[in-house]
């Protein structure tokens, strides 16, 4: 049975931070994840560990706040009845399973059902809010597993790996002092790209660059139920698990070409020519739109461990014939050419698009992430070596967890995507997560044997597998 904890300050904490126009269109939106050890986390030490850490990420202690045309994270609450000023709380479940940790079953491990139980589930009750950060420790015979759930206004995933890896820091010595909070403050983080003002060429467009939406509440519900009726109920999950050797492979012919690419080039790239093979169809448009996230705090002049949404959104317009005729080395040489040419002309201009929609934002109206149009390919990329260097005492990182689903009912549209990184014979590898229609892993089968940097591919709602040569 799972047992809740409530973490609460030491002190009442007294700051406010305002959100910037990105983190707004996130308010709204929790994340989760379950990250997988490799032995046993102690329970009393990992708890004491939190309470210090969060000393540093004050706050995750707070509540978003609207103030006139304004979000704000305040640790600071007004007196109630029964509640001390400053409490905000951040949730921690602790739950024990009798069993060993399922590792070499990747349909199983995979799984949304199998990942919805390592995540937090509802928090518990403490002032009526929820918490804008919540964990579960789960410990199975042989493995520990770490689930968070979090406010994505607070910080994108580069942010949250930190955030783990300072309380991996504090369970190994936990007499180190936490030292100074993290950069949080956007309009620190944004000045020196100038003030956000009106997009210079008025009214942007109602896409934008990168797939935030914002449109009313009525058009919201329509376009789920058109989603409803034709894209989930041919959604299947699936999983590419990534041969290193091939994605090395890949590395160095496009090396061999003049270019340096990056695994997540090689991601996208994939993605892309998966993507093409299943659409050639003369009737479809002739052009299909790639987005997807890029950390973007070198730009900034950020430090590495920012806690922030610090997101660019790299974007381009593909020609289907390019799809059909490029290989995946050539396409992953694409990739980076659009990641290298987004610099800070363009966060600029994102962040003006976004602060307009965030100035003429009606009570009625909601932000809707792109991911459900017509011919595009969406990649949440987020690969990191960082996660290996994670561990609690002899409980070394294994691999990370997402769900493939929205909700438990909901699978995610065709071609969305999550990087899911893993350690395999000591060398971090990467599974994809990708949700496609039933003819697409068909599909998948006829060109697996051409991919040989995707070593297998499993569609996790009836387990069957594809691997490469067979």
């Amino acid at each position: 049975m799972t047992r809740q904890r409530v973490l609460t300050p030491s002190e009442p904490l007294k700051r406010t931070w305002a959100l910037s126009a990105v983190d707004v269109a996130l308010k709204d939106m929790f994340v989760s994840f379950a990250a997988v050890f490799s032995g046993r986390i102690d329970t009393e030490r990992f708890t004491q560990a939190l309470r210090a850490t969060l000393i540093r990420y004050p706050f995750f202690h707070g509540t978003l706040r609207q103030q006139e045309d304004a979000v704000l994270v305040v640790c600071h609450h007004p007196p109630r009845p029964g509640v001390r000023e400053g409490m905000s709380a951040v949730g921690l479940d602790l739950d024990e399973v009798d069993a060993p940790f399922p590792t070499g079953d990747r349909r199983v491990l995979y799984s949304g059902d199998f990942v919805s139980r390592l995540a937090p589930g509802k928090p518990p009750s403490h002032d009526g809010r929820r918490p804008l950060l919540h964990l579960k420790l789960t410990h199975f015979r042989d493995a520990s597993v770490v689930g968070l759930s979090w406010n994505h206004a607070l910080t994108d995933l580069h942010g949250l790996y930190d955030f783990l890896r300072a309380v991996s820091d504090a369970y190994s010595d936990p007499g180190h002092g936490p030292g100074e909070p993290p950069v949080f403050d956007r309009r620190d983080i944004w000045r020196h790209l100038g003030e956000p003002g009106e997009a210079a060429s008025g009214q942007p467009s109602r896409q934008g660059r990168h797939g935030i939406v914002h449109i009313s509440r009525a058009k919201a519900a329509l376009g789920i139920a058109r989603y409803l009726k034709q894209a989930v109920t041919d959604a299947v999950p699936v999983c590419l698990f990534l041969d290193e050797d091939g994605v090395d492979t890949i590395k160095a012919q496009a090396q061999a070409a003049g270019t340096k690419v990056s695994t997540n080039d090689v991601v996208n790239a994939t993605l892309l020519k998966f993507f093409g093979e299943c659409t050639r169809d003369p009737r479809a448009p002739p052009d299909v739109g790639l987005y997807f996230p890029i950390d973007v705090r070198e730009l900034l002049g950020a430090p590495p461990a920012s806690v922030a949404n610090c997101l660019g959104n790299a974007s381009a317009v593909l020609r289907r014939a390019d799809l059909w005729s490029s290989s995946v080395t050539e396409l992953a040489i694409r990739n980076r050419a659009v990641v290298s040419a987004y610099g800070q002309t363009q966060l600029r201009e994102d962040l003006h698009w976004a602060d307009y929609w965030r100035r003429n934002t009606s009570q009625g109206s909601v932000y809707h992430h792109w991911l459900l149009g017509r011919d595009r390919v969406y990649s949440s990329n987020w690969t990191s070596q960082e996660l290996a260097h994670v561990r609690f005492d002899g409980a070394t990182f294994v691999t990370l967890l997402r769900s493939s689903q929205l909700n438990k009912w909901l699978l995610l549209p065709a071609f969305h995507s999550t990087v899911l990184p893993r350690m395999e014979d000591g060398r971090m590898k990467q599974v994809v997560r990708v949700s496609v229609r039933r003819e697409h892993f068909r599909t998948l089968a006829r060109h697996l044997a051409d991919w040989p940097h995707v070593q297998e591919a499993i569609r996790l709602d009836t387990g069957e597998r594809l691997r490469a040569g067979v």
